[in-house]
């Protein structure tokens, strides 16, 4: 029966996100959305500025960036549709534009794509859009005022929370689920066997009058552990569930 150790238990509560913008558009909000969402579950979020270094592939790097992540968000100003290149082209219209690779790359992966409009920014419609990102139009998202950042921030973070960190992909909360109610399992049994050790420890001085009085302390003391670390992973099993309501 697999053991769910701590590392594999702390992977499963954290996720990673992909921050999508045009830095001509939602340049100075990403980042600070990107400090928001880091001080809530987020291990870690993937912005450009960030997490490509110099010389790197910046192709490589993107795809590997949406292959590691749980969701999208593609952060829209009212520019996000309709900003042009040096020769007055409209930017969504060429194949090459990095935000409409991420995001059609993105809709190939099947990741969830969360629009997050800001300051009153209307969402594209399906005719404003390439083919490949139509979808874009239909997704739900979430309104960010720049006067009320933080509070918009920390409620879009909260609500992330509590459909992305128990695993995004289909099936991964239900594994992550049963692999910690078998852990909790194990740990119940341990604590239980050390019980009935401690007991028969602590009557043992009874029938040989040769052991120590305090024989029994140190079973009991590793009773006590086991029964205080199985309360550990029980409350924290049950976070994921409290996250979900709120």
């Amino acid at each position: 029966m697999p053991v769910l150790t701590h590392a594999a238990y702390s992977s499963a509560q954290m996720a990673k996100l992909f921050l999508s913008y045009r830095r001509s558009d939602c340049g100075p909000y990403a980042e600070r959305l990107a400090h928001r969402l880091r001080s809530f579950q987020f291990d870690t979020v993937f912005l450009d500025r960030d997490n490509i270094r110099l010389a790197d592939d910046f192709a490589d790097r993107i795809r590997s960036g949406l292959s590691q992540s749980v969701a999208m968000l593609v952060l829209i100003g009212k520019g996000w549709s309709t900003a042009q290149d040096d020769a007055g082209r409209r930017r969504l219209d060429d194949p090459t534009d990095w935000v409409r690779r991420e995001v059609a790359l993105a809709f190939s992966l099947t990741l969830p794509v969360i629009p997050v409009l800001f300051d009153a920014a209307r969402m594209p419609s399906p005719t404003d859009l390439p083919a490949e990102l139509a979808p874009l139009a239909t997704r739900q998202g979430y309104d960010i005022s720049g006067n009320y950042f933080d509070r918009d921030a920390d409620d879009l973070a909260r609500k992330l929370e509590g459909i992305l960190i128990a695993g995004a992909r289909p099936g991964s909360s239900s594994a992550v689920a049963r692999v910690s109610t078998a852990f909790l399992r194990q740990l119940q049994i341990i604590w239980l066997v050390l019980s009935a050790i401690t007991a028969g420890v602590a009557i043992a001085p009874a029938f040989l009058p040769a052991l120590p009085q305090t024989f029994w302390l140190f079973p009991c003391c590793m009773t006590v552990a086991a029964f205080l670390w199985w309360l550990y992973w029980l409350g924290e099993s049950a976070r994921p569930a409290r996250l979900a309501a709120t």
